[in-house]
């Protein structure tokens, strides 16, 4: 048996962009839910706040939602939260049909006044407006008061990360999906030896298609540690600390 080159996993990567791609389970599939519902425009809000941990899919449901918007037609924009600090990059969001505001807790507290302002002019013009964050509104340590009231406008939800078993279940997924078969031995190392994120381990899975059939090899535990080496395992978790 030959070692294969490692293969390097970029943590930047977008995840898949459709609410069906999502992964649920009885830990957020009512955020999942309510943020399909509010772009469906079922909900009485025109506001939305998402928290939760880093990896419990935000971007992920974020870039759903705008993909929606957008194959239905209507004028989108999405800004990551460090591009809300840059001075004039929310002149004129208001005039989009859906706007998206992700990883709202890099906000700079000189660009308060600036999101406070827009939230104001978004609500006027009837612009829905998803915000997400890795925290709840009142853990951003927002020093202006009525942008923290400005942000619990709207329905908020808490995403939690997927269960033991749903993870299990959504990796067994994402394997089967590309017409692979897998024992339960490589399931549990999968999960003990990579980091839990589904981004992360959906970019796991189609390397380990991509090498399976380049070398027309079944994916075992000894398989897995050829592609990816030790060195490599311990670099990814220390990344995303």
């Amino acid at each position: 048996m030959h070692a294969h080159p490692q293969m390097p996993l970029s943590l930047d990567t977008a995840p898949a962009t459709s609410f069906d791609s999502f992964h649920v389970d009885d830990h957020n599939v009512l955020t999942r839910n309510a943020v399909q519902s509010f772009v469906r425009g079922e909900l009485d809000d025109v506001q939305l706040y998402v928290w939760g941990d880093t990896g419990t899919g935000k971007t992920h449901l974020l870039s759903a939602a705008c993909n929606d918007y957008n194959r239905r037609g209507y004028r989108v924009a999405y800004l990551p939260g460090e591009m809300v600090n840059h001075s004039g990059s929310l002149v004129g969001m208001e005039h989009v049909d859906f706007l998206c505001i992700d990883d709202l807790q890099r906000l700079d507290h000189a660009a308060e006044i600036d999101l406070f302002n827009l939230i104001n002019r978004c609500r006027a013009a009837g612009t829905q407006l998803l915000v997400a964050a890795d925290r709840p509104v009142d853990a951003l340590g927002l020093v202006l008061p009525d942008l923290q009231t400005r942000l619990t406008w709207g329905l908020i939800c808490r995403l939690q990360p997927l269960s033991e078993e749903g993870l299990r279940c959504a990796v067994r997924t994402e394997i089967e999906q590309r017409s692979l078969k897998v024992s339960d031995d490589v399931l549990v190392y999968i999960l003990k030896h990579f980091p839990r994120r589904m981004n992360i381990l959906k970019q796991v899975v189609d390397k380990l298609d991509e090498v399976s059939l380049m070398e027309q090899r079944g994916i075992t535990v000894p398989f897995i540690k050829t592609v990816f080496g030790e060195a490599e395992l311990a670099a990814l978790a220390d990344r995303i600390r």
